[in-house]
């Protein structure tokens, strides 16, 4: 069983078979199968309501599929979903009542190693705010804080739900570099969004969800 720490530096692959999801009464998905390996990004599209925020929570296995299957592997491994998949949701868990510091000391915590998530911060252009209150935070600074956590994850799969969204020409920038950086080195990243997510080197695979898709 791969290392529930150490999963990046292995060779990550999802395979979807035959996938139905409902969220109430009404039938998002049907069918949908496919399969993506190291360095491979889905971009998923479509308009609001059409599940792809449903898709991402049954690819991070946070929701039970009415039927078909989601595996993970790891080295050849079948792994569980919390072994290899960090997911950056539209809305973060960030606890509004913290400072940026305090809130980071659990994610530190969290990740064991307490300079790594530091660093992270610096790489996004959040270095130097930890007295700044998380309700105080902007939209997109918020964005930069779910992208550092996806980078000190260590996991190997980046499920990521709008990752543009607030952000100017500069922290776009950031999340292109990151996010093809994290693709070279063999990851792998299912992306929801509403724009074209740019990514270097890399030709997304897209996947454009529509009523009874």
């Amino acid at each position: 069983m791969p290392d529930r720490f150490d999963t990046l530096a292995r060779p990550i692959s999802l395979s979807v078979d035959s996938l139905h999801l409902s969220r109430g009464d009404r039938r998002l998905i049907e069918g949908l199968s496919l399969e993506l390996g190291p360095g491979d990004a889905l971009w998923l599209t479509g308009p609001n309501g059409i599940g792809k925020t449903t898709l991402l929570l049954a690819l991070a296995g946070l929701l039970r599929p009415d039927a078909g299957s989601v595996d993970w592997m790891i080295a050849d491994h079948r792994v569980r979903p919390e072994n290899a998949v960090a997911y950056a949701a539209h809305q973060g868990p960030e606890r509004n009542g913290l400072k940026l510091g305090e809130e980071l000391a659990f994610w530190q915590t969290l990740y064991r190693d307490r300079k790594v998530l530091q660093a992270r911060l610096e790489s996004v252009g959040l270095s130097g705010r930890a007295d700044t209150p998380v309700a105080g935070l902007s939209a997109g600074q918020r964005r930069r804080l779910s992208l550092a956590r996806l980078m000190a994850s260590n996991r190997g799969a980046w499920l990521m739900d709008e990752p543009l969204a607030g952000l100017d020409t500069e922290g776009r920038a950031r999340v292109t570099h990151v996010l093809s950086d994290h693709l070279s080195n063999g990851g792998l990243a299912v992306i929801a969004s509403h724009q074209p997510v740019p990514i270097d080197g890399v030709t997304a695979h897209k996947l454009v969800l529509e009523p009874g898709s």
